[in-house]
């Protein structure tokens, strides 16, 4: 039997094959950082690097052409994924790209 407190600190790993996916509308987080985020108008956001884990959704942190931006990942946003393509189209709701906007340091 396996004993998660002795394994603190250890890194698991795990490959995924096609017996093992996520549940339709779901995906492993190293499917969607380095896809490209663009909206619905054809802006390109860019390019997901990390993902936050919060306790209502997660958020994509984005760089590109604005700086850091952070995308919430729910249903009013994300209007697709697509993992052939490369990329993930939001609706860019009012607010939300100038309010999160962070500018990379010089």
């Amino acid at each position: 039997m396996w004993d998660a407190q002795k394994s603190t600190g250890v890194l698991l790993k795990m490959e995924h094959n096609q017996d093992n996916h996520p549940p339709e509308d779901r995906y492993y987080y190293d499917q969607i950082i380095g896809l490209r985020v663009v909206t619905t108008g054809g802006e390109i956001i860019g390019d997901i690097v990390d993902i936050l884990s919060g306790q209502s959704n997660d958020n994509y942190v984005v760089h590109g052409p604005r700086g850091q931006v952070l995308i919430p990942a729910i249903e009013d946003v994300v209007q697709s994924i697509d993992l052939k393509k490369k990329t993930i189209t939001i609706e860019a709701i009012e607010g939300l790209l100038e309010l999160n906007e962070k500018k990379p340091p010089k």
